[in-house]
């Protein structure tokens, strides 16, 4: 074991460099910030006796035969948390806590029996319409635990599935043509006087169908005034305790570059004339140069509706979900679609929006009866 002083940015401090011995067991440590050769000396001798005795972070870990849930689901989401964005732990994680830790949390592997399971299975599926994705999280766990011999079978091979419930009186998830009027309407000869930069970021998203993270991240130099583009390179993501993070778009599709209507670039430099931020890597919309909390467009989305009675009930996803209508509508094909909104399958699209593909398989039924008459 060897203590010496060394130099750092703070100054001089004493470090700690040698090994741990107990048995069979041998473990290199170094450790530097003491004041004095004394605390230096003093801490090895106290990490000596914890290691002995089994009680130092050195000690190398034993993973026990039996973990409650909340452990295994630690231990799992210690590997699991870097091999994600953020943004998906973040999900993650209110998935585990919201439904699985919250209930099962405190119980032991082994005493969640197909009994059990089945009967909180059958509540899951009565709170929430996709309980599937939420019992794959936890299956996922349990079968950890069967590959780490803790149980010996999956419980979840013994218990019965139901199909998830269909939504009943499903929300409008779009505007219709009329209703896409007046909602502009009201943004281009009302709203734009009361707040141009919630006016110029809604009429954004609903002409171009941007994802809200997408626009969120927009800089100004992603934006080609000449050529009437928009580059959309990167996305702001949600990551843990409430913060926010600048990252990838959500795949390589959603990496793309949008031809945008003279009208809405005219929109966009009049906010760009406006604000007190309109350098090159400044946020298109900001507050007070740092990126807008995420939950604020779906805020200025609410509080037109509320004060105009247009696009009601509708989020800003669902201003998304009226451009694809709206585009289909005009004469746009699937894969036009698909492209402009950095879908990354077709099928992602037609899921999506099969009202609209259902209302042109309607009218295209009889087509060939025009041949005949």
């Amino acid at each position: 074991m060897k203590i010496q002083q060394i130099d750092t940015p703070k100054g001089k401090v004493w470090e700690v460099n040698g090994y741990l011995n107990y048995n069979d067991e041998k473990v290199r440590v170094k450790k530097r910030g003491f004041e004095n050769k004394k605390s230096a000396q003093q801490w090895f001798n106290t990490e000596l006796v914890k290691f002995a005795n089994g009680n130092s972070k050195y000690n190398k870990k034993t993973t026990p035969s039996v973990m409650t849930v909340k452990e295994l689901y630690r231990m799992w989401l210690d590997t699991y948390q870097h091999t994600v964005e953020e943004s998906t732990l973040n999900r993650t994680m209110i998935v585990f806590k919201t439904h699985i830790i919250s209930e099962w949390g405190d119980t032991l592997v082994t005493d969640i029996t197909p009994i059990k399971l089945q009967r909180y299975i059958n509540t899951l599926q009565g709170k929430l319409l996709r309980y599937r994705k939420v019992a794959g999280y936890f299956r996922r766990l349990l079968n950890i635990a069967v590959r780490m011999d803790m149980i010996p079978v999956d419980p979840f091979t013994k218990i019965e599935m139901p199909k998830e419930r269909k939504q009943l009186n499903k929300p409008k998830q779009f505007m219709d043509v009329d209703e896409f009027k007046a909602f502009v309407d009201v943004l281009d000869n009302q709203y734009k006087y009361m707040n141009q930069q919630a006016y110029t970021l809604l009429r954004l998203a609903v002409f171009t169908g941007m994802r809200t993270e997408e626009i969120l991240a927009l800089e100004w130099q992603h934006i080609d005034f000449d050529g009437g583009y928009i580059n959309i390179v990167q996305a702001l993501g949600r990551g843990l305790a409430g913060s926010t993070y600048i990252k990838e778009p959500k795949s390589q599709t959603s990496r793309r570059t949008l031809k945008v209507d003279n009208k809405m670039m005219a929109v966009l430099a009049d906010w760009f004339e406006a604000t007190g931020y309109n350098k090159s890597d400044d946020y298109v919309f900001q507050n007070e140069g740092h990126t807008l909390q995420t939950i604020r467009p779906n805020k200025w989305l609410r509080s037109v509706s509320d004060k105009y009675g247009v696009a009601v009930g509708l989020s800003m996803h669902k201003l998304r979900h009226t451009w694809a209508t709206l585009a289909i509508d005009q004469g746009a094909n699937i894969k036009q679609v698909q492209t402009y909104l950095g879908h990354a399958d077709v099928s992602m699209t037609l899921n999506i929006y099969s009202d609209v593909t259902k209302r042109a398989s309607d009218a295209t039924g009889n087509i060939l009866n025009g041949l005949i008459d």
